[in-house]
Order: C-alpha cells, then structure tokens, then sequence
C-alpha cells in the first residue's frame, strides 16, 4: 500500500485515534475501578466490604454464646 496523497493517510490517522482513545478509556475505567478497592474513609468497596466483615464478627460472636446458653440450659 503506498500513500500517495494526505487522503489515503486519512484512514490510518482515524484507526489510530480510535485505537489510541480506546486504550485511553481502558485505563481509566481501570483507574476508577482500583479507587473502590482502597479504603478512604467509608464510601469505597473496601470499607463498606470491611464493615460488613466486622458486623458478621459480631453476629458471629453472639450467636455462638446464645448456642453455649442455650446447651447450659438443657
């Protein structure tokens, strides 16, 4: 393929652009989805997941001595 004048060139400059900003979108969504996985304060993933994670703790923790009362009453 040769180039013989600047409207030949124009397919490739728009291949390229279109390449170039997909790649540019790609790493953005990528950007703003590594920032839910990183604890700032209460409003990302990570610390609603924390949350989450200390509540079944607790559940957890009153559950199993509701169980032991239950199997010292019987």
């Amino acid at each position: 393929m040769t180039i013989s004048s600047a409207t030949d060139l124009l397919p490739l400059v728009a291949l390229a652009t279109a390449g170039l900003g997909g790649i540019l979108w790609l790493i953005r969504a990528q950007v703003s989805l590594l920032k839910e996985f990183k604890p700032n304060g209460g409003s990302s993933t990570k610390d609603a997941l924390s949350r989450i994670e200390v509540d079944i703790r607790e559940v957890r923790t009153r559950l199993d001595a509701h169980i032991d009362n239950h199997n010292r009453a019987a």
